[in-house]
């Protein structure tokens, strides 16, 4: 039998019931989520893995306060996203990424001076805040902001285009929550939050115009249009499958809305135009890393088709609890790691057996999710062949990417159409059903997680999984107009990753040891005279970058500066080597030996070369750092450091 889907005066009368239930509206929760944010902040606390061992003076001595082990996978993240972080921190303005690379403001959401990327880029901008605030608090405001906006503007967003809140909260959970989000360093989160946070601040501007109000919601657009601005930034792969359909949602609800138009065109011009405004402006003062980018031989020329992705990889995610203490086999726990996307199927069997025909304003965002949702489902499911790395935006995305997170658009969606369920008491027919399918699916993904990658998972957690995820989905579906099945989803959703990251507090070795308190003063001495830096050991480069050493070894993460490289290599016959973006450039000290470029893997430079050498092709370098002792003419011994648990040699030049 079909449920039918509740009317509009229906959907108002149970959004008032669940206020009721949670006080004034959900207050009391977000007061709770500023709270802790707050707390978070003011303990220095964030799940980075910049306590790894590589990352500290003597990995054998404790690190402080740190509940859990450092995730070594995520390399990214404590080698690169962190230290950039710090960086710009410890020098109030870009980060002293490789002086060989292109500016890399869009792909890590910084500003270096720009108007229009130091408002759109405003989570970043805020780490200016270190000339007078603690670093650590710095470091953790910024490393939890995406979350709290999930977390106050996703519920909110729920609740304006007809649906409720507390599904809301319940999809803000399930995307925090998902294996993807924990082993990708909240990456999903930050690549749709501020998107989420523009598309609420849209249409509560609409809702403020209809009211004929003026002022607030010209300013309400504003932000908006700043917000959504920084859609193409960051890892835009991601950008494309998370936070175009939640922008797009949007505006079909506005649009589809009965009432006047002018409200309508005030709304979406104003936050329109801001956008386009920002975002072409912002696009082109980051003009040099992006053709730079574009033109590197990888990732820029890379194009990507639709292929079909493994099933324990589509649909594996509720049983990964095991990756916590095993290593997979033939992949690494990031790139096996998915977010829900059972929840399609879900969602598929609600959509059988609802009856949503009604008015299309009530069912726009369920339609734009289903519909994106659909398309990425598609692309990592389905074989498109050599024609689909023609196909414009898809092409950038490749279908293992897409398979990973295109479960946060099934956690979106299944909330939404569950606000749809009677508020009555819901027949037992539809959640059997949809947990027993459920189940079936669960069991089958997990063991092919088994045989393929997790082969000394228990076959107790594959039953333990499949019938959590049952019991999550019929407690859902029958006892949609209670609060406690959120709670119980939410909490089993936690125990695949709970110890995925570690709990951090404050900022390691990276700020509080000798080596770099000694490398943070020669970084301001170096900055004052133009002068660079570089060392011969990658965990080296990373402790330079975090204290504001200009260095010429470390990261390169849009692409080269061509004309900084031709230094190096004027008749640029090794730019095959070079030109690649994403990566990192080391250096290997080889004196009395010929230059030589190498490209181990793909987002790698190795340069081999004299330091001498080095020094002549670039007279501002001012020193160097060694992991093993040197003998040339050129160089004078300042002193040694201790990183890594290893003796570096720091030498400078006559």
């Amino acid at each position: 039998m079909t449920a039918t889907a509740l009317p509009v005066p229906e959907l108002a009368v149970r959004r008032k019931s669940f206020f009721s239930q949670f006080g004034k509206k959900d207050n009391p929760l977000r007061i709770a989520v500023i709270i802790l944010y707050i707390t978070v902040v003011v303990l220095g606390a964030t799940t980075s893995s910049i306590g790894m061992p590589t990352l500290r003076e003597n990995p054998a001595e404790p690190l402080g306060l740190q509940l859990g082990d450092a995730s070594p996978i995520r390399s990214d993240e404590y080698n690169a996203f962190s230290p950039i972080v710090l960086s710009i921190m410890a020098t109030g303005a870009a980060p002293t990424t490789s002086v060989l690379a292109a500016p890399a403001d869009l792909t890590h959401r910084y500003s270096s001076g720009g108007f229009f990327e130091t408002l759109v880029f405003f989570d970043s901008s805020l780490l200016y805040t270190a000339s007078f605030l603690p670093d650590a608090m710095v470091f953790a405001a910024h490393w939890w902001l995406p979350a709290l906006l999930l977390f106050l503007f996703l519920p909110t967003w729920f609740e304006q285009v007809g649906s409720s809140r507390r599904w809301g909260w319940m999809a803000a959970f399930l995307i925090a929550l998902s294996p993807a989000a924990s082993w990708w360093t909240m990456m999903p989160i930050q690549l749709i939050a501020y998107t989420i946070a523009g598309s609420s601040l849209v249409l509560s501007a609409y809702r403020r115009f209809t009211a004929n109000q003026r002022v607030v919601p010209v300013m309400q657009s504003l932000a908006a249009g700043i917000l959504i601005a920084g859609l193409p930034s960051f890892y835009i792969p991601w950008s494309l499958v998370l936070g175009l359909p939640i922008l797009v949602a949007s505006i079909a609800w506005i649009l589809a809305h009965q009432g006047q138009w002018k409200p309508k065109l005030l709304a979406l011009g104003c936050a329109g135009f801001t956008a386009m405004l920002f975002a072409a402006g912002m696009l082109w003062e980051n003009r040099q890393g992006i053709n730079a980018l574009l033109q590197t031989v990888y990732p820029g020329s890379r194009r990507s088709t639709g292929t079909a992705q493994s099933f324990a990889l589509l649909f594996g995610a509720p049983g990964l609890a095991p990756m916590q203490d095993m290593l997979p086999v033939g992949i690494n726990q990031s790139e096996l790691s998915t977010a829900f996307t059972i929840t399609f199927v879900w969602a598929l069997l609600l959509v059988m057996n609802l009856n949503l025909v009604g008015q299309l304003r009530e069912n726009a965002a369920i339609i734009v999710v289903a519909c994106f949702g659909i398309l990425w489902l598609l692309w990592c499911t389905v074989n498109f062949g050599d024609r689909g790395s023609s196909i414009p935006l898809l092409n950038y995305v490749q279908p293992a990417r897409a398979a990973q997170v295109c479960g946060i658009l099934g956690s979106i969606l299944v909330c939404l159409l569950l606000a749809r369920l009677p508020s009555i008491k819901v027949a037992w027919k539809l959640p059997l059903i949809a947990a027993g399918t459920c189940t079936l699916v669960t069991a089958y993904a997990v063991s092919s997680l088994q045989l393929s990658y997790l082969p000394e998972m228990a076959s107790s957690s594959i039953a333990a999984a499949a019938i959590a995820v049952g019991l999550c989905v019929f407690c859902a579906t029958k006892f949609a107009s209670k609060v406690w099945p959120i709670v119980l989803i939410s909490g089993l959703a936690a125990i695949p990753v709970f110890s995925a990251n570690p709990l951090l507090f404050g900022l390691g070795d990276l700020r509080n040891s000798e080596t770099a308190k000694y490398l943070s003063v020669e970084g301001k001495r170096a900055a004052e005279t133009n002068a660079v830096w570089a060392s011969d050991f990658g965990a080296f480069d990373t402790v330079m970058l975090a204290n504001g050493v200009p260095s010429m070894s470390g990261l390169q993460r849009s692409g080269p500066d061509t004309d900084q490289w031709k230094k190096l290599d004027p008749g640029t016959v090794h730019a095959n080597e070079w030109n690649r973006g994403g990566g990192f450039i080391h250096f290997q000290w080889t004196a009395g030996e010929p230059l030589t470029f190498e490209a181990p893997v793909p987002d790698t430079t190795v340069v081999r070369i004299d330091p001498c050498d080095l020094k002549l092709r670039w007279p501002s370098l001012q020193a160097i750092s060694s992991s093993r002792s040197l003998d040339a003419g050129c160089l004078i011994p300042e002193r040694t450091l201790t990183w890594s648990g290893k003796e570096f040699f720091v030498y400078k030049f006559h």
